[in-house]
């Protein structure tokens, strides 16, 4: 099952907080790349956020990969279930053909 996540931080959050968070959450990011769990990751430019797209099994370990971040408690996510072309394509058929 893959995801797109939009994660921005929290403008609140103390530069402080920040500067210890930021290098846990960058370890945490190449930790998941390394197991196969982001397919894709990208900063978001000019702004305080990134984009990933994960791979999981499950709903629970979804709710892992983004509970587990770092910055869980100082930012703000959208998640949003992907699907591939192909399988758009047949659903699509599929709605048409009744």
């Amino acid at each position: 099952m893959k995801f797109l996540i939009l994660q921005w931080i929290n403008p609140q959050v103390p530069i402080e907080r920040l500067a210890k968070l930021t290098p846990a959450q960058m370890k945490y990011i190449e930790e998941m790349k390394a197991r196969g769990r982001i397919e894709a990751y990208y900063h978001l430019i000019g702004q305080q956020g990134h984009m990933v797209i994960v791979d999981v099994d499950s709903d629970e370990e979804l709710t892992r990969f983004i509970g587990d971040d770092p910055m869980f408690f100082h930012s703000h996510r959208e998640v949003y279930p992907l699907t591939t072309l192909e399988a758009h394509r047949k659903h699509l058929m599929e709605l048409l053909k009744k």
